[in-house]
């Protein structure tokens, strides 16, 4: 792992973030807190095709994931020209945190291993009270939960605020 980065646990409060997103804009999680639930991406970058193939779906169930109250926060390694190129190029209309220096990484806990080519995915899905009610640490590169897993959770905090 990436020096003794602490994992998030389920039941706890997210770290909140303050981060410009690709375009400049200033991005604050906490900001999202009693409006949507949120599902952080943490990826390997745009040269994993597994992330990438990761956000194409998440885009292709952008509806579900609006009918469940939820918004899309991908942090990922690469440069913000380069999220610039790739939101472009997709058409995605995911909120989008370029972390190069990895201090976003390092909040979350994600790991690193070398032998394993980098970042490892990890997923985290907060409720709308900014509390982690699921997290999901890849153990290898293709390790990513598949869309239909989220959207369950996302269905268990809506059935659990009832």
């Amino acid at each position: 792992m990436s020096g003794k980065a602490p994992k998030v646990e389920v039941g706890r409060a997210a770290p909140d973030i303050v981060a410009p997103d690709w375009q400049g804009n200033r991005f604050r999680l906490g900001d999202l807190r009693g409006k949507q639930n949120v599902i952080l991406v943490l990826n390997r970058g745009f040269i994993c095709p597994f992330c990438r193939r990761h956000m194409a779906r998440l885009h292709a169930s952008r509806d579900a994931i609006r009918e469940r109250d939820a918004q899309v926060v991908i942090i990922g390694p690469d440069s913000a020209e380069a999220f610039g190129r790739y939101w472009e190029s997709g058409g995605l209309d995911f909120i989008g945190i370029p972390d190069p220096e990895r201090r976003l990484l390092r909040r979350y806990g994600q790991e690193v291993r070398l032998m394993r080519l980098g970042r490892l995915p990890a997923t985290v899905v907060l409720d709308k009270e900014g509390i982690v009610r699921h997290v999901h640490y890849g153990g290898s590169m293709m390790d990513i939960p598949p869309v239909e897993d989220i959207l369950s959770v996302l269905d268990g905090i809506r059935t659990s605020k009832l």
